[in-house]
């Protein structure tokens, strides 16, 4: 048993971790309580094409996860961005706007209050601020027009799957911070956008799960940790694993459906079952040919007045077919997918932002992470107050903490579950004799 580890989650923060124990010349055991590998990443194939359904993008700065992927010879392109021949869509107020340029279409009136608040933000991120203080508090304080208010509140959605109104603020200026800035969470070039991968971004989750001496034991939950001074017990349905370590790599919220004995320390048990999983959603429209091209269009939207907050092109290194990746999350996705009819109505946004031809896709289907049973949603972890906690605090005894969201940079992304991956499996291996 001496050097076994196992490792809870074999989403592509675990699937790493996992990897480098084995490197380190330890026996390592991935389970898996879904039918599938990946966690949030989920590629698959629809009317002729492959669309990422979960996590899609690789930002410039990302270094962690540009390595793997290039140590691994998985491909990547940049993502289509405006120029001289291909606009973007912006949609505020009621208003659709074509644009090219980094600088939105507002009026100048617009642009100073988005500008201002901006700022204002900036300055209220380095100051202390109550545990129970919501972002929407401090939206209210910095951006003083509804414009900039429905910007904000759409990049939120986007970043967080949540609503200013659900997000800590000292959570929200913490992730902030980890990226880098506002800007390079929003941005694609030189932001977290910038490239996607070619074949999908489960071909990276394939091609690390192929390195494990043997696959990922998949439909097997975890139901109990039990340590004592020797090792660690870890229990599913069917048997029962020993081991010297174990690395829990699964959504904070998730990890209240397993039995710890000895329990937690009481603040990580509050921790984690007052957290919860952003609300994110896609839907996929498919039509012949991507129409929007001829029209001097890349496909991005950015939606801050619909039931949609983006949508990009799905299928952008290729002419046919034509894919739209339309999503939606945070209070927008919770309303728009407890409609009976939530297809039709974003087939008739995107006529909103596109026009007529919109209107006839060949195929469209959608998913919401919160349907997912062992996710619960995505992209990141929210706090009910104060800021998520870190794998240095969650760590008890013989268990150690993985996922993109304890990243100390790029959380919530491939890059922090990678970096976060890494650094769990230095920490088990620190507790080894040398």
């Amino acid at each position: 048993m001496s050097g076994d580890v196992v490792v809870i989650g074999a989403g592509l923060s675990g699937l790493v971790a996992a990897v480098e124990l084995e490197r380190a010349g330890h026996t390592v055991t991935v389970l898996e309580a879904a039918d599938r590998i990946g966690g949030k990443v989920l590629t698959r194939h629809i009317g002729g094409a492959h669309v990422d359904y979960g996590a899609h993008w690789i930002g410039a700065d990302q270094s962690a996860v540009i390595d793997l992927a290039r140590g691994l010879n998985i491909e990547t392109a940049p993502e289509p961005v405006p120029s001289k021949v291909a606009d973007e869509i912006l949609a505020l107020g009621g208003r659709v706007y074509r644009h090219h340029g980094d600088i939105p279409p507002l009026s100048p009136r617009g642009l100073f209050s988005l500008g201002l608040g901006l700022a204002r933000m900036g300055i209220l991120a380095r100051r202390h601020h109550p545990d129970d203080e919501m972002a929407d508090v401090l939206a209210r304080r910095c951006f003083r027009s509804p414009d900039s208010r429905q910007v904000l509140t759409c990049v939120f959605r986007l970043v967080f799957g949540a609503d200013p109104a659900d997000v800590p603020a000292t959570a929200a200026f913490a992730y902030m911070k980890a990226a880098g800035s506002v800007r390079a969470l929003t941005s694609v070039k030189n932001g977290a956008q910038e490239r996607f991968f070619v074949e999908g971004t489960y071909a990276l989750v394939d091609a690390v799960a192929q390195q494990l001496s043997s696959p990922p034991r998949t439909g097997t939950p975890v139901v109990a940790i039990r340590q004592d001074e020797n090792g660690v017990d870890v229990v599913t349905a069917r048997e029962t694993h020993r081991a010297s370590a174990v690395v829990v790599a699964v959504p904070l919220p998730v990890a209240t459906a397993i039995e710890f004995d000895p329990p937690l320390p009481p603040a990580v048990s509050a921790h984690l079952s007052t957290s919860s999983m952003g609300e994110y959603a896609k839907t996929i429209a498919v039509y012949d040919t991507p129409w929007w091209r001829a029209k001097g269009l890349t496909g991005t939207v950015v939606d801050a007045d619909g039931p949609i907050q983006m949508v990009v092109d799905g299928n952008a290194t290729r002419k046919a077919p034509g894919v739209l990746v339309a999503f939606s999350a945070g209070n927008a996705a919770s309303e728009l997918f407890s409609r009976p009819d939530r297809r039709e109505v974003v087939v008739a946004e995107l006529v909103r932002l596109f026009g007529a031809e919109a209107g006839a896709p060949t195929v469209v289907d959608d998913f919401t992470w919160s349907e997912q049973p062992w996710l619960l949603g995505a992209p990141t972890s929210i706090p009910a107050r104060g800021a998520v906690l870190t794998a240095d605090q969650l760590r008890h005894r013989r268990i150690h903490w993985a996922g993109a969201d304890l990243a100390d940079r790029w959380p919530g992304y491939l890059d922090g579950a990678v970096r976060s991956g890494r650094r769990a499996a230095a920490d088990v291996l620190a507790t080894f004799p040398a």
